[in-house]
């Protein structure tokens, strides 16, 4: 049952798109910033229904009539299918509308303003749809009171230096707060990576990075010692040469202390430690990190491939005295010692690597 009415939610809001003069999303993705809106009765306080109005009337997108015509009802403030999970917003006291579908193939859009210092609003609208074609985009304007117009501006999208360039992106708006959020989907972590920009009563800057699947910001050994309990508070994003995958790197304010993370399937799995508390010493080659423990005595060698890791191997000294290295090999079968050495060696020469850090936002402990 439920898939016939997607498939009729889907062919009436098609129908309904081509009755009227709409502009297909790539029009408007392409062309938004190539006109003034001037917004009827605008005044000094427009509402966010007069916003919405007055950009519809410009550049006509289908799924936008579906939150203006449940507006028309003054007291109206949200409605959702419990089948299909669609639901429409209007939230004029917090300047913000929606229409979410739900997951559905249907197109979706949001919407929301902030007050300047200056008198003025800045106007932002997402329009997206999940297939032919697949696109999401962000208009910004800004709207002044003087002359009831909103004008187009550039966002901080302009500005937004993504990690992949194949990365799935996606906006967020605010109903209450006021960050505006650029995320991309993290397909080894199969998780979001949420570039968080806040807002300073004029525009928007950059202000950190979560990421949905890196919960915790603690340092990553010895949890019980309180010592050595030191706030990650940077991230950095490495691609090692010959590698097609990121992994990750943490690291505190001073940035004494670091870790390597690397996903895969969903997963996060420690690769290296940088620290000198514990003399841990971390060096990058172009397949792979090493990490080296003096005061334990072990080396442990993590192979990557594409960003993730291939095989984690450890190595022990013997307990006897001349006796042969152990090595171990975790997550993977137990490799044969001479494989194992052809393999280090195709490590290269060390990397000199010059992380380019972020602030990251985490939970400080689980």
């Amino acid at each position: 049952m439920k898939k016939y009415l997607l498939l009729f939610w889907v062919a009436m809001t098609s129908i309904y798109a081509l009755a009227a003069d709409y502009h297909s999303l790539e029009e408007i993705r392409d062309q938004w910033r190539s006109r003034n809106i001037k917004v009827p009765q605008g005044g000094q306080n427009p509402n966010i229904v007069q916003l919405l109005s007055a950009f519809q009337n410009a550049w006509g997108a289908y799924m936008v009539d579906e939150v203006l015509e449940c507006a028309k009802a003054p007291r109206f403030t949200s409605k959702k299918d419990e089948e299909l999970n669609i639901e429409i917003i209007v939230d004029r006291k917090n300047g913000y509308a929606c229409l979410d579908n739900g997951g559905t193939d249907s197109g979706y859009m949001e919407t929301c303003m902030w007050r300047r210092d200056n008198g003025h609003r800045l106007f932002a609208v997402v329009l997206g749809q999940p297939v032919d074609p697949m696109i999401e985009f962000v208009c910004f304007y800004d709207y002044d009171p003087k002359t009831s117009t909103l004008y187009p501006e550039d966002g901080p999208e302009q500005e937004f230096r993504p990690l992949s360039k194949d990365a799935e992106k996606s906006y967020s708006l605010p109903r209450k707060g006021k960050d505006f959020i650029i995320s991309e989907y993290e397909i080894d972590l199969q998780a979001n990576i949420n570039h968080v920009f806040s807002w300073d009563g004029s525009r928007h800057h950059f202000s950190h990075v979560s990421i949905d699947g890196l919960k915790y910001g603690y340092r990553w050994f010895n949890p019980k010692e309180t010592d050595y309990l030191v706030e990650m508070t940077k991230i950095a994003f490495i691609t090692l040469p010959g590698q097609e995958g990121h992994f990750y790197l943490l690291t505190d304010d001073e940035e004494d202390g670091m870790i390597a993370l690397a996903s895969y399937k969903g997963d996060l799995e420690l690769v290296g430690i940088n620290d000198s508390i514990t003399c841990h010493k971390m060096t990058f080659y172009p397949n792979g990190v090493v990490t080296e423990a003096e005061i334990y005595q072990y080396t442990s060698y993590a192979y990557l491939k594409d960003g993730y890791v291939l095989q984690m191997f450890n190595e022990y000294p013997s307990q006897e005295q001349n006796g042969p290295t152990r090595v171990t090999s975790d997550g993977w079968d137990d490799m044969a010692e001479s494989e194992v050495r052809q393999m280090f060696k195709s490590l290269g020469q060390p990397l000199q690597i010059k992380p380019e850090w972020r602030k990251v936002k985490l939970t400080s402990f689980p």
